[in-house]
């Protein structure tokens, strides 16, 4: 996806399929977590010309507008974990998980 000006995001539908994966964050520096994300939504936005968008992502576009979306209402993605085991530190996540591809 190309960088885009998005003003004003709000998610209007979300899929009721969800997926867990990894996710890191630099406001939460050297960990990592397995973050549940709807793999499927669609978003309404203002673009700098006040023109609004309605639009559908899916997989992993979909899952960074979800963690940026978060940022805007003050979470992050430890907000979101379901439980404290899915939480790592950046250098066992690379060890383990890093190197086997997924």
């Amino acid at each position: 996806m190309e960088p885009t000006a998005i003003i004003n995001p709000e998610i209007m539908h979300m899929s009721t399929a969800v997926e867990k994966d990894w996710e890191g964050c630099l406001s939460v520096p050297s960990m990592r977590g397995l973050v549940p994300r709807h793999k499927t939504i669609k978003v309404r936005y203002l673009d700098q010309q006040a023109n609004e968008h309605e639009v559908k992502f899916t997989d992993f576009v979909a899952r960074i507008f979800q963690h940026e979306l978060d940022h805007l209402d003050g979470l992050t993605f430890i907000d979101r974990l379901e439980s404290t085991q899915d939480l790592v530190s950046e250098s066992y996540w690379y060890q383990r998980y890093a190197a086997k591809g997924s």
